[in-house]
C-alpha cells in the first residue's frame, strides 16, 4: 500500500470511526467494518459564522449532518422577512427539499463543521443498507418536529410562556445529544431568538429580565443562562 493510500485510510478512519458525534448521529447504526465504505460517500466542510450553507430554492444536491457547531434554519417570506424554523446542534441532520429545491435556508452560527452527502450516492448506499434508511427517517422527522415545536411556541402562549418554552426546548435538545443542559448555551443572537419567538428584541430582553428577577434563571453571559428553578420554568412553558 502506498503512503497516499495509508494516509487516506487513516483520514477515513479518523473522520468516521473516531467521530465525536457518532453515538447520536444517524450513522450510529453502522458496524465498524461499514464505516470505511460509508466515509467514501461523504466529505467534510467548514463554515464560518453567518455563512450560508445553502439558500431556499437552491438546487438540492446534498444533505448535511452537523459534526461541530450550530446551524440556524429559516424560510424567506414573500415580504422579505425571515421566519426562523429552529436551531440545530451536532448530530442533527438537515437538507430536506421539495421538487429538487431546498425548503429553507441554512446559516452557520459560529464556526460550523458538517459532513456532506451527495443525495444520489447516499440513496444508492441506503438501498444496500436498509437499517440506515430507518435512522435517516428519524432524522428527517426531527426537522418536522422543529416546525411543530415552533407552532406550539407561537400558538396561544404569551411572551413569558414563549421564552420559557424556548429555554426548556434548548435544554432538552442539548440533553438529547449528551451535552450539559444546565447552564444552557445560547449561541444565537437575541434578534434570532426574537424572530423565532415572534417577539421584538426589546420584549425578549424584558422577559429575560423578568425571569432573572424572579430567580428562575441566572444570566451568566449574553450567551449562557443557568436555570435556577427548572420546575417553575417548566410550569411557565405549559
Amino acid at each position: 500500500m502506498s503512503s497516499a493510500q495509508i494516509n487516506k485510510s487513516f483520514i477515513e478512519k479518523s473522520r468516521c470511526s473516531e467521530c465525536n458525534i457518532r453515538s447520536y448521529s444517524f450513522c450510529r447504526c453502522l458496524q465498524e467494518e461499514k464505516l470505511k465504505e460509508f466515509s467514501g460517500i461523504s466529505s467534510e466542510k467548514k463554515f464560518s459564522n453567518k455563512k450560508n450553507i445553502f439558500l431556499q430554492q437552491d438546487e438540492a444536491k446534498n444533505i448535511y449532518n452537523i459534526t461541530e457547531g450550530n446551524v440556524k434554519i429559516y424560510q424567506l417570506i414573500d415580504d422579505g422577512r425571515i421566519q426562523i424554523i429552529g436551531f440545530l446542534y451536532p448530530g442533527d441532520f438537515f437538507g430536506s427539499y421539495k421538487n429538487g429545491k431546498y425548503n429553507y435556508c441554512a446559516e452557520a452560527i459560529g464556526d460550523v463543521r458538517v459532513c456532506i452527502f451527495e443525495q444520489k450516492k447516499l440513496d444508492q448506499y441506503i438501498e444496500k443498507n436498509m437499517i440506515l434508511a430507518k435512522e435517516l427517517l428519524n432524522q428527517t422527522s426531527f426537522e418536522l418536529t422543529l416546525a411543530q415545536d415552533r407552532l406550539g411556541v407561537l400558538g396561544k402562549l404569551d411572551a413569558t410562556e414563549r421564552l420559557a418554552k424556548f429555554l426548556i426546548n434548548i435544554s432538552e435538545q442539548r440533553k438529547r445529544i449528551g451535552w450539559q443542559n444546565n447552564p444552557i448555551s445560547l449561541p444565537m443572537t437575541r434578534q434570532d431568538i426574537a424572530d423565532y419567538l415572534g417577539l421584538t428584541i426589546e420584549t425578549v430582553s424584558r422577559e429575560i429580565s423578568k425571569l432573572k428577577s424572579s430567580n428562575i434563571i441566572k444570566v451568566l453571559s449574553s450567551k449562557q443562562v443557568f436555570i435556577n428553578d427548572i420546575d417553575k420554568l417548566s410550569s411557565l412553558s405549559k
